[in-house]
């Protein structure tokens, strides 16, 4: 009987140490992820950096289109997006953003401008993804072409709605942009293709109509 009570105590003593190496293990994973990346010397720039930075980015005809239409530089850039010890090549990214109301949502964007310090050129320019609204022209044809379906007009028959143009469609594509020799970054495009409609009835129910501006058509429809 004392002999497995020892044993007992040997097995949750190395149970003990376990959860206590974890313990410490997870401390100093904290304390390791808590360091802020900007402190990280791998993305740091120099003084001297950030102002060359400035200074390429300032005179790039299409930064200089982005400053006229109210665009700033924040106080967060520039950073090193990329360098290489092996090719000296170095690249600073320097944010430009805009804030304000578009109608009655507050709106902020952001445009990234890639700077090769070694080349003294902008490498590349992400402009991000714009908020994407629908012209009063295009929601009265997303209404047209909703209320020209055969079978919308089915299940509006008899019916009492309310018609609204709720969030216009939009198609997402990715790409590239080329920022160093055998670097790059991913960006983000989207395109107006269409606008969902929505009929609200007097018994609370909803049918949202999908439809194509482009080819002028239904998509489908969610009830």
């Amino acid at each position: 009987m004392k002999s497995k009570v020892i044993i007992i105590f040997a097995v949750l003593g190395v149970i003990g140490l376990v959860i206590a190496l974890a313990f410490v293990g997870s401390v100093t994973y904290l304390k390791l992820s808590s360091e802020p990346w900007e402190d990280l010397p791998y993305w740091k720039l120099t003084d001297e950096e950030r102002q060359t930075a400035y200074q390429i980015a300032n005179q790039n005809e299409t930064v200089k289109q982005y400053l006229d239409q109210g665009y700033y530089t924040t106080g967060h850039s520039p950073d090193c997006i990329y360098r290489n010890d092996e090719t000296g090549i170095t690249v600073g990214v320097v944010l430009l953003t805009k804030q304000g109301f578009a109608g009655k949502t507050y709106m902020n964007h952001y445009v990234s401008v890639y700077v090769n310090l070694n080349t003294g050129e902008v490498a590349g320019i992400d402009e991000g993804l714009n908020d994407i609204r629908l012209t009063e022209e295009q929601a009265k044809k997303a209404k047209h072409i909703a209320l020209s379906d055969p079978e919308v007009k089915e299940i509006l028959n008899g019916k009492d709605y309310e018609i609204v143009v709720g969030r216009p469609l939009v198609k997402m594509s990715s790409y590239e942009i080329p920022i160093a020799e055998g670097f790059s970054v991913m960006s983000s495009t989207e395109e107006l293709i269409g606008a969902s409609v929505k009929f609200k009835f007097t018994d609370g129910t909803i049918a949202t109509v999908h439809v194509s501006l482009e080819k002028e058509e239904v998509i489908r429809i969610s009830h």
